[in-house]
């Protein structure tokens, strides 16, 4: 008899981690509090290390056509007025491992996975808010704030940033938040982009930073990351016609060059949030339950590497349950560990990278963002630690042939 597996959480995570297990033989159900998938956000960079897990269940190809596959990377001063650098890194990572780095809208992406898993017989409930887990045995069962439960061999929290299973495991840390804010948008490609080639093009300025991309043939979405001392909810709501022109016309970047003020003109959908941050936690599982992606190590989107490093965990997972079967407490104790082992080193490196890019891009005062700006041209368009990580990261969690 199969095992079965609970899932809380149907964002990126739980989906791909349902299809994989599924593909290994196992029976499992993914339970989401929203009462449908949520076409929330902006968008998110997909990279090979990404590409590499959806390819085991036939999703990698499917996907690249619903983004825009970049070619190139494109850096500015806003201080300087001229360019720090361009890369054709995109295209090369491409030729290095095999598959492109895409930009895709974040609700397009969640939609595709749910579908997919949709369509591949996982079983999924919507309205159901995961409230606490009960061990019995070689039993697990969630308890919902509608009073039903549902029981398993195994629990699998894969519900983000404010995760109510990390919370029922280790008690309610709260998320920090870092004084930063993102505002950004979508809009109809400017003409100022027509000539140019897909890709990511970021401004640095002084208090702000700038950065888009193209999402698909057509549009583009962009961000500004802004230092906001007080609290501003990170919630992806959309805000009301008024308030975003209003938004709008106050940003710094409205007037910049080089594409900042076309784009942000253009713009026809508009969200802003804080950004928020957890502490990596040095114990992934407890028991029978354990943690994927943003639950276990959430990240700020400095380094895109969010739903990449999540990618990475249901691999290592699924290959470690598979070696642990038949379950026993000992044998998911030794996996668990092991993923543990894995993962922890590598991501903690990927959120320390990306807290300390977003700490550069918004950098106060004249003297030192020209040092920045300087340190960035010398670099040919990049900071190259960051690029020394970013290509680690990229590669993925396995090279040559998959394990599962």
């Amino acid at each position: 008899m199969s095992k079965r597996v609970i899932i809380i959480g149907c964002g990126i995570a739980g989906p791909v981690l349902a299809m994989l297990l599924k593909h290994k033989g196992f029976d499992v159900v993914i339970y989401e509090r929203q009462p449908e998938i949520q076409p929330s956000g902006l968008a998110l960079g997909v990279s090979p290390q990404t590409f590499k897990v959806l390819n085991i269940l036939g999703l990698a190809e499917p996907l690249i056509p619903l983004g825009q596959p970049l070619e190139e990377m494109t850096t500015y001063s806003q201080l300087r007025g001229e360019l720090l650098g361009k890369t054709d890194g995109a295209a090369k990572i491409r030729a290095w491992l095999g598959w492109p780095l895409i930009l895709v809208s974040r609700a397009r992406y969640c939609q595709y996975l749910f579908d997919s898993a949709k369509d591949r017989g996982v079983e999924i409930h919507f309205n159901k808010r995961f409230v606490d887990v009960r061990e019995e045995g070689e039993k697990v069962t969630a308890v919902f704030e509608d009073g039903t439960e549902a029981v398993g061999d195994l629990l699998v929290g894969c519900d983000g940033l404010h995760s109510g299973v990390r919370n029922s495991l280790f008690g309610k840390d709260e998320a920090t938040y870092m004084g930063l804010v993102q505002i950004g948008g979508f809009a109809p490609q400017p003409e100022y982009f027509s000539s140019t080639k897909p890709g990511i093009m970021q401004v640095f300025g002084d208090g702000a930073h700038f950065i888009c991309g193209q999402v698909n043939s057509t549009a583009m979405m962009w961000a500004t990351t802004l230092p906001q001392p007080t609290e501003a909810f990170e919630d992806w709501r959309r805000l009301g016609n008024d308030e975003t022109k209003e938004m709008l016309k106050g940003l710094q970047v409205a007037g910049w060059e080089n594409g900042p003020k076309e784009l942000v003109a253009a713009t026809t959908f508009v969200t802003k949030y804080g950004l928020y941050e957890r502490p990596i936690l040095p114990v992934w599982h407890k028991g029978r339950v354990v943690l994927v992606g943003d639950a276990a190590h959430p990240t700020s989107p400095h380094l895109g590497q969010g739903a990449n490093q999540a990618m990475e965990d249901c691999y290592h997972l699924v290959r470690l349950l598979c070696k642990a079967e038949p379950f026993t407490d000992s044998s998911l104790q030794t996996a668990f560990e092991e993923y543990e082992r894995i993962r922890i080193p590598i991501v903690t490196q990927a959120v320390e990278g990306a807290k300390a890019e977003g700490a550069r891009r918004v950098l106060v005062g004249k003297e030192a963002c020209e040092a920045r700006d300087e340190l960035i041209a010398s670099g040919g368009g990049n900071n190259p630690e960051r690029q020394k990580l970013q290509m680690q990261l990229i590669q993925g969690p396995f090279m040559g042939e998959s394990e599962i």
